[in-house]
């Protein structure tokens, strides 16, 4: 983090009476320095408030805090409404220093895919940062933003939610030249309840634009194309189904984990393309990127080409071959648009059995029962072999299944089961929600693929 004046840092949230240059920005008492402002975050398991007398103690130089805390001295204090919008409010004030042009993404699935490919198709014209992980929120975002140097000429932000008003805030803050709503799924229903409120809240990230921005939508929603939308003035759809769209994917075909398919640009012509990955939904991912770079003025051509430098991130589609067996981690959420497309790419690359280890969805309201149902019947009807689940709502996930279903209550009985079955030359491929961290299970079984 280059140096900035606290009361620059600040501006807004507090009044500083010694002045002093702070170089980072820490939420864990234990990392608090000499010049550093922390950040008291009380969470479901920790309340950092107990920790800002530490953290000063530390060295750090300022704290920020939602109760007042009286063994702190009040010039090291500044006591806030939420730290979560002070955070956000101090990432902006960080980011009025730097000139750089920011590209803001949102949506219900494929955010951090599509960042990925938006980054390797611009970074090669231009010095380009971007979230790193899933860096979305009011504490993710303003880490990216601290991480922006003089040299740097794009960013790339990732805009996550957790209710109404969130991209808001972070779109005001961010100020995105363009940016891209990969869809509208039913991600957070039970929080927003109807994908009307869904739309609503992604089409805040519109809110921080001027109205020569670039706004790039997916013309295969069956809500984006028909949204009222202020501004920015240009919109531009990307699509695989809708020919209309201004940007389009055809002759889409697989060659081994690679996919290739033409960019059909009503602007710019057609472009031959291969990603380094599969399925439908990172081709949509993947020309939402192309649509974006060129509409920012960057070389169609080289724009295309560039998509193949694509690298996976995280627990998303990225394959792995131990024992025979091809093992699909997808793990770092699910919905159920991309379990859809989980099952879509197991099915497409798998030569022997087609197994799905499949957990709980979260977030899916009062239809959630019936949601994992359907995704059961619909991994039956694609041709998967076995449908093996985990956690609570994952049992209508088995039932919907049917036959070659089998669920489990107990974590580490699941976790043995699926080592004791896995055969040489199964595919087998692993979704569920984050909390329901599969990852652990993955590392536990490949720690037994290992040994043989």
């Amino acid at each position: 983090m280059d140096k900035i004046l606290l009361s620059e840092l600040v501006k807004g949230i507090a009044d500083v009476k010694e002045d002093c240059y702070i170089t980072s920005v820490v939420t864990d008492s234990r990392r608090a320095c000499k010049n550093s402002v922390f950040i008291a975050i009380v969470g479901e398991r920790v309340n950092g408030e107990k920790y800002a007398k530490s953290a000063l103690e530390n060295g750090c130089e300022f704290v920020i805090t939602e109760h007042k805390i009286d063994d702190i001295p009040a010039d090291k204090q500044a006591v806030v409404p939420s730290v979560l919008d002070a955070s956000v409010q101090m990432g902006a004030n960080f980011r009025k220093n730097y000139d750089i042009k920011i590209i803001g993404v949102t949506g219900s699935v494929g955010k951090t895919t599509t960042k990925e490919f938006i980054y390797r198709a611009i970074s090669p014209f231009a010095k380009t940062v971007k979230s790193e992980g899933n860096r979305n929120n009011e504490l993710g975002m303003p880490k990216t933003i601290y991480g922006f140097s003089h040299d740097d000429e794009i960013g790339i932000l990732e805009m996550g939610m957790e209710a109404v008003g969130d991209v808001h805030k972070l779109s005001l803050r961010a100020n995105p030249v363009a940016a891209v709503i990969t869809g509208i799924g039913i991600s957070h229903l039970e929080r927003l309840g109807s994908r009307e409120n869904i739309l609503k809240a992604k089409l805040e990230i519109c809110d921080g634009m001027s109205d020569d921005g670039i706004l790039v939508l997916n013309g295969d929603d069956d809500f984006l194309p028909y949204a009222d939308i202020k501004k920015p003035k240009t919109k531009v759809f990307f699509a695989i189904e809708n020919k209309n769209a201004d940007v389009t994917a055809e002759n889409i075909r697989l060659d081994g984990r690679k996919t290739l398919f033409t960019i059909k640009d009503k602007l710019y012509g057609e472009f031959e393309c291969e990603i380094p990955t599969v399925g439908a939904h990172n081709v949509m991912n993947a020309i939402s990127a192309y649509a974006l770079v060129t509409r920012m003025g960057y070389d169609a051509k080289k724009t295309a080409v560039n998509l193949s430098g694509y690298k996976v991130s995280g627990w998303r589609q990225n394959f792995v071959d131990k024992g025979g067996i091809t093992f699909i981690e997808d793990c770092y959420n699910a919905s159920p648009d991309s379990e859809r497309a989980a099952v879509n790419t197991l099915v497409s690359v798998a030569k022997g059995r087609k197994i799905c280890a499949f957990g709980d969805m979260m977030e899916l309201g009062s239809a959630e029962k019936e949601l994992h149902r359907q995704m059961g019947e619909y991994a039956k009807a694609k041709g998967v072999d076995c449908m093996w689940t985990y956690g609570d709502l994952a049992q209508n996930t088995a039932e919907g299944f049917g036959e070659g279903a089998v669920h489990f209550t107990d974590r580490q009985e699941y976790t043995d089961f699926i080592k004791k079955n896995l055969k040489v030359g199964d595919t087998i491929v692993f979704k569920a929600s984050h909390s329901r961290r599969f990852e652990d299970i993955l590392a536990d079984i490949y720690k037994e693929t290992d040994k043989q």
